[in-house]
């Protein structure tokens, strides 16, 4: 039974479709998935709760708790809310977070999971659960600032990854193609799927020109003492800009 079992879930596939990440601390973060898992066979089982080694690039930065899950031919639900991860190896998830924020995929491993399963009431096995899961990143993000005011800037930010991610009060600089800051943003920076708006107050700076090409959005840090101060550094992307942003440093 436990090789039958090894078996099926070896060839079974989970499609991670969100992963929130906030209340970041400098130890520790607070994350909620949900997925779906399919091909786990053709005969409905239940999969005990246990605990598996969150891997990144083969280090350990964490431990997730997976829930009580029942299996059906059609796939079946996984979804984690509001779990306290602490975070065991800083560096690993670092990179993480940076693979997430600017590659167009990556793999997560779920590792030394120890498996029990139930099937038909009486049929049991044991096994070790360890899952590479697939995950389109969010490839930068694309920004683009749609509105622009003396006082504040809006700010579309294109995800199309399954990241959710609270930076909370974040600080940017829009950097032209010589590196030289035109302005400095700051404001609550919550990265959702799809497209999200952000709102964030605008510093200008004088006697500098924004109509050259090669402008950048670029991540300077977080008021919260966290791992996100020194991870939003990883936001380094071209930003579109409108006629609007580009009025207020013409000469009056």
């Amino acid at each position: 039974m436990d090789s039958v079992v090894q078996y099926i879930l070896d060839r079974s596939h989970l499609e991670v479709t969100l992963i929130k990440i906030t209340n970041a601390t400098e130890e520790s973060f607070v994350m909620s998935i949900e997925s779906r898992a399919t091909g786990t066979g053709p005969v409905p089982a239940k999969l005990a709760p246990m605990e598996v080694d969150l891997v990144f690039a083969g280090a350990c930065f964490g431990k997730l708790k997976l829930p009580e899950v029942t299996t059906s031919p059609s796939g079946c639900d996984v979804n984690i809310y509001d779990q306290l991860i602490p975070v065991v190896d800083i560096v690993a998830f670092r990179a993480f977070v940076k693979s997430l924020m600017v590659d167009e995929k990556l793999s997560l491993t779920l590792d030394n999971g120890k498996c029990s399963i139930t099937a038909f009431r009486f049929l049991k096995g044991n096994c070790i659960y360890k899952k590479d899961v697939h995950i389109k990143g969010m490839n930068g993000p694309a920004t683009r600032i749609v509105k622009a005011t003396a006082e504040e800037n809006t700010v579309v930010v294109a995800n199309p990854s399954p990241l959710h991610i609270d930076y909370r009060v974040s600080k940017f600089k829009v950097r032209d193609g010589k590196g030289e800051t035109v302005a400095e943003l700051k404001g609550p920076m919550i990265i959702q799927r799809g497209e999200t708006e952000v709102t964030m107050a605008i510093t200008r700076k004088t006697g500098v020109s924004v109509d050259g090409e090669g402008l950048r959005l670029v991540g300077v840090g977080t008021e919260d003492k966290a791992w996100t101060d020194d991870t939003l550094q990883f936001i380094n992307v071209p930003i579109g800009l409108t006629d609007e942003f580009r009025s207020f440093y013409q000469p009056a």
